[in-house]
Order: C-alpha cells, then sequence, then structure tokens
C-alpha cells in the first residue's frame, strides 16, 4: 500500500518502476482491440464496448496510456539531461526499429502477400510510397499494391499513425521545453495552462499538431505527462485516490463529461500502477518488448485473417499474440535493445 506522502517526485531517478509492465499490457491491448475490427465476424464485438458505453474503445485507452507515459518520462529526460541528449534517445528508440518494420513489411511481406506480381509489386508508386513511413513525421501511407485487398480492412499497418504524433509531440516539447519549462513551477504550469486552452479552443492552428483533429486526444494525454512531471512534487500516490480515480473513470463512461474526467483518472491510475504497487523486474525478465509488439501487431493479424480466415476475434488475438511477442523479443534483444546502447557512443562523439 502506498504511503500519503509518497508523491512523484520521490521516484525520480529510480528503475524500480512498473513502465515496461504496463506498456506491454497496453501494446497487448490494442492488438486485443484490433482483432474485433481486422477479423470482424458478424454478431461478435468486442465485451468491453458496453462497458465503455461508447465514449472510448479499449485500444484508444492503451494508445492514451501510452502518450500519458511517454510525456512524463520524455520530459523528465529533456530537462535533466538536455535537449541533445533528449534528441539523441527519442531518435535511437523510434526510428531504428520503425525502419526494419517497414522495410520488412514492404519487401518481405509485400510480395508474399499481394495479388500482383513481383516485379509489378515492387515498381508500383504505392510501394515506394510507403517507405516514407519510416520517416514517421508525415501522415503514415495506409495500403500496398495488391495486399490484403480481400480482409475486412486493406490498411497493412494501422497502428503507425500514432508514431507521426508521438515524433511532432517530441518537437514540440524540445521547443517549448528548451524556452519555457525551465522557469519555475508556477511559470511552467501557466504555459502548460495556456497550451491546454489552445488547444481546447485552436486546436487546428497549434503548430505541428493541428493539421490532423485525431490527433488532439493523444497530445491531450502527452500534455497531462508533461504536467505531471512538472508537478511531481505534489501529486501524491495514495490507493485512496487511484481508487477514486477508478471510481470517476468508471462514472464517466457515457457521460457528456467523459472528456474532462476521464484523461486526469486515466492517467493519475496509470501512475500509481507504476510507482506505488509492488515491483514486477519485467525489463530483466523478458526486455522492454512493448514498442516491437506494438509496429508488429496489425500486421501479423492481417496475415492471420487471411491465411486463417473464418475464425473469431478471440482466435485472432490468441494467434497473432504468440507470433507478435516472439517478433518483439527478436527486436528489442538484437536491434533494439543493442542500439539504445550506442547513445553513450555517440554523445561521446559529439563532446
Amino acid at each position: 500500500m502506498s504511503k500519503v506522502h509518497n508523491t512523484l517526485a520521490h521516484h525520480d531517478g529510480r528503475r524500480d518502476n512498473n513502465f515496461t509492465t504496463i506498456r506491454i499490457v497496453l501494446s497487448w491491448l490494442v492488438l486485443y482491440g484490433h482483432s474485433f475490427a481486422i477479423n470482424k465476424v458478424p454478431g461478435i464485438t468486442d465485451p468491453l464496448n458496453q462497458l465503455f458505453q461508447g465514449s472510448v474503445w479499449i485500444g484508444e485507452i492503451a494508445v492514451n496510456g501510452f502518450f500519458a507515459i511517454s510525456g512524463y518520462l520524455v520530459t523528465a529526460s529533456l530537462l535533466r539531461r538536455g535537449v541533445l541528449d533528449y534528441s539523441v534517445s527519442r531518435v535511437l528508440r523510434i526510428f531504428p526499429a520503425l525502419v526494419v518494420c517497414v522495410l520488412a513489411t514492404v519487401f518481405v511481406l509485400g510480395p508474399v502477400f499481394s495479388s500482383l506480381g513481383t516485379r509489378e509489386y515492387l515498381s508500383s508508386p504505392g510501394t515506394v510510397g510507403y517507405l516514407s513511413n519510416a520517416i514517421a513525421f508525415l501522415a503514415m501511407k495506409w495500403q500496398l499494391p495488391g495486399v490484403f485487398e480481400h480482409n475486412t480492412l486493406s490498411a497493412v499497418n494501422g497502428s503507425l499513425w500514432t508514431l507521426t504524433v508521438e515524433v511532432r509531440c517530441y518537437l514540440a516539447l524540445a521547443i517549448v521545453g528548451a524556452l519555457l519549462l525551465r522557469f519555475n513551477r508556477t511559470a511552467s504550469n501557466v504555459v502548460l495552462l495556456l497550451i491546454l486552452l489552445w488547444g481546447v479552443f485552436f486546436f487546428a492552428s497549434i503548430p505541428l499538431l493541428g493539421v490532423n483533429g485525431r490527433w488532439a486526444r493523444p497530445a491531450l494525454y502527452f500534455l497531462i505527462g508533461v504536467f505531471l512531471f512538472v508537478n511531481r512534487k505534489s501529486v501524491v500516490l495514495d490507493l485512496r485516490l487511484a481508487l477514486a480515480a477508478l471510481v470517476l473513470a468508471y462514472l464517466s463512461f457515457g457521460q457528456p463529461w467523459f472528456d474532462y474526467t476521464f484523461p486526469p483518472a486515466l492517467a493519475y491510475l496509470i501512475f500509481y500502477l507504476a510507482y506505488a504497487t509492488r515491483f514486477i523486474a519485467t525489463d530483466r525478465k523478458i526486455g522492454d518488448i512493448s514498442y516491437g509488439m506494438y509496429i508488429y501487431a496489425w500486421p501479423v493479424q492481417q496475415i492471420v485473417a487471411e491465411v486463417l480466415p473464418g475464425h473469431t476475434p478471440y482466435f485472432n488475438t490468441l494467434v497473432s499474440s504468440i507470433a507478435v511477442i516472439g517478433l518483439a523479443c527478436i527486436s528489442w534483444h538484437y536491434l533494439e535493445k543493442p542500439v539504445l546502447g550506442l547513445k553513450k557512443v555517440l554523445l561521446k562523439s559529439k563532446a
């Protein structure tokens, strides 16, 4: 049980948190939620939809949770280690695995599952254009020529759009953080409040993010994460508050005030679980496979839907989970973790 005076700041710099475990669970929840769209079967819907009463779906909750965690942790990185370290860390975390995923999708998955001949597929403008997804700054391309064209959904990897939002949030934070968030907490909170109000009333005018209204929700959760870090000395982690947040989240479903009460309630619950519950050493046992799970889940689910048609979403979830966890473990241990280890070398060379 948490202590009354246990704040977020109490955990500064400590590694014994459950963020890795939470991110893995969130990645799996995205996979689970997508099963009902990718492997659509008449009469079978996600039973959680009844609980959520149309306010949200489980994949959206999971994605928003990612952004709240990200906003908190990358703000810590920026303000403690500076823009250069922050930038190198973000590039190494996002792009190497994404580039490999996109290349594997285009040059391995595509030729195997496209209805076109290999030469026609490879020479198609749509194939070449899909490679731009590896940049993660531009709007993502959804289809590859002839790939999954007979599935319920033809998108090859419908999850990648959130990476565009993530990268743009990183850039926005680098600018705002470098200019303003080094001020005292009061000034920082004023800045964050102004950004929030600007987003609520004039989101379309916000640089980097306003071009797509769909990006407003994850950007909000990212901002909540930034706010929690700035105010970490005042955010108490207490079981009673966590239970209150859980009740508030539940009561928000189907209500007109959902957009105002659910985001802070969800964010508080995530950080309580991360810091104030028993530590699970997931990093040491299997590694941080959450990113690999996230970027590979959708294409694997599409393959399962095409190769093993006629099954339920639950079957898709089960089979896809096995394959995705395997791919994610390979990605983490043989690509992501070694690449992240290069940060010290790169920063030393720039010193």
